[in-house]
């Protein structure tokens, strides 16, 4: 007898749906049983973005047309399989759309960096949506027939929950300063401070503190322009300086420039996916 992961509820809502998520690699039953055992209503498959290299892609007609016979619904859209921060954005933009729906992730599907990354969105993304990993075991393993057009796999053993856990991810205020850093950088030294101030206020992610002006006749302006760079640096700077060291600030002249680190422009491909 299997042993399965618990069922996700359904709640009373009709548009409560069971999600299933899966990159796919040179498998078809690993992905197709466990959606059927679990009553999936969907799946969702990351294929790689270039199928012509891919040898996992002459798989995907087969589980599309396994899962259209057992009437659940396939979509699926495209990621690099080599590339661990792309495929998060894939599966950032997935949980995004399905924010409402119970999610349950297949993590033993796909490329090992596939996996990788499906065990992080679960753990990074768990505050957005109900998102669960789960492992299935095979029946048995068909060595390496893959260039046989035969899936390594077949047969459904067993399915596993995983543990959850939680990787902290920055603010979404945070996230949008980063894309702001990216989008107004000259691709040299930056952004300049200044003009990173007035953006972030147009963006509403800062503004100014009225308590700091006294006078305002006399020293509006003056007040303003400090209270601005101070709510900059604590709000935004800092944190994302110090703390995940996505972002450094660099002095030439008198002005100072802000550019994002490569940890910073890695972070922001998948995190900025949907903002």
């Amino acid at each position: 007898m299997n042993t399965l992961v618990s069922k996700p509820k359904i709640m009373s809502s009709l548009q409560t749906l069971r999600v299933h998520v899966a990159p796919v690699g040179f498998e078809v039953d690993r992905i197709v049983l466990p959606a059927i055992e679990m009553k999936a209503d969907r799946v969702w498959l990351i294929i790689h973005d270039n199928p012509s290299v891919d040898e996992g892609h002459q798989f995907v007609k087969s589980i599309r047309d396994k899962l259209k016979q057992a009437r659940i619904e396939c979509l699926q859209t495209e990621a690099d399989r080599v590339e661990l921060f792309d495929i998060l954005r894939a599966l950032r933009i997935i949980i995004l759309k399905e924010k409402g729906n119970s999610i349950l992730v297949n993590v033993s599907v796909g490329s090992k960096i596939q996996a990788i990354a499906s065990m992080m969105a679960c753990m990074m993304f768990k505050d957005i949506a109900m998102i669960k990993p789960y492992y299935v075991i095979p029946e048995r393993y068909t060595s390496s027939l893959a260039k046989e057009e035969k899936q390594e796999t077949e047969g459904l053993k067993q399915i596993i929950g995983l543990p959850e856990y939680k990787i902290e991810i920055p603010s979404d205020k945070l996230i949008r300063c980063l894309d702001l850093i990216n989008r107004k950088s000259d691709g040299k030294r930056g952004v300049p401070k200044r003009e990173l101030k007035d953006s972030a206020i147009e963006s509403g992610l800062i503004q100014e503190d009225e308590k700091r002006i006294t006078d305002r006749k006399r020293t509006k302006e003056h007040y303003s322009e400090q209270a601005a760079y101070m709510s900059l640096n604590k709000n935004l700077i800092e944190p994302l300086q110090k703390y995940w060291r996505f972002i450094t600030e660099t002095k030439v002249g008198t002005h100072h420039f802000i550019s994002l680190t490569d940890e910073g422009k890695n972070a922001l491909h998948f995190l900025s996916a949907g903002i």
